[in-house]
């Protein structure tokens, strides 16, 4: 009886491992949602921009609530990223960026101004631009395209470092959702 389950269940691994591979023995996601990133489509120059909305921050949790009903704008963008650094991830199956900003707006007091990630099997991603007007990140989630070398979303949040001690902690929801497009030349 040991044999018969022990083969059984054999069989059912050998099915699974052959759904999961292709003709080139590469592993694909079983519901067909790799979308094929690789980090050559993350290298080059970003332009973000962002809806022209003005909403107010809400519903803030962290260390200072005081920024609840403060309207923050979209003045700094677009925006440059001039040298995308893009690596993989340590715990994932994605890619970080990070980057600082290039040309007008850059903020010379903060040294990353662009950071997120891009999940290498879906094309989802989800990153943080920097206002230096308002002085906080805006959360922004959102798909890329591969063939054109484009993300788009929404950004819903805003982080902010309140204390000044370089560590984020303060987050808000925003009254709007703001639209958020980048394109990789």
């Amino acid at each position: 009886m040991r044999m018969k389950c022990l083969a059984h269940t054999i069989v059912l691994l050998v099915a699974i491992s052959a759904v999961a591979c292709d003709d080139n023995n590469t592993t694909v996601v079983n519901q067909g949602l790799d979308c094929g990133l690789i980090r050559d489509d993350l290298i080059g120059t970003w332009t973000v921009s962002l809806g022209s909305l003005t909403p107010s921050l809400q519903n803030c949790t962290g260390l200072d609530l005081s920024f609840e009903n403060t309207l923050v704008g979209t003045n700094d963008f677009p925006a440059t990223y001039g040298s995308m650094d893009v690596f993989g991830s340590d715990g994932s199956t994605s890619f970080k960026l990070q980057a600082d900003r290039s040309g007008p707006g850059d903020d010379p007091t903060q040294a990353i101004e662009f950071s997120g990630s891009v999940q290498a099997d879906s094309c989802l991603a989800i990153v943080r631009v920097w206002s230096q007007t308002d002085a906080l990140y805006f959360q922004c989630i959102g798909t890329l395209t591969r063939s054109n070398g484009t993300l788009s979303g929404a950004c819903d949040s805003a982080e902010i470092d309140s204390d000044a001690n370089g560590q984020l902690d303060t987050s808000c929801s925003l009254s709007n959702i703001l639209s958020f497009d980048a394109s990789i030349n």
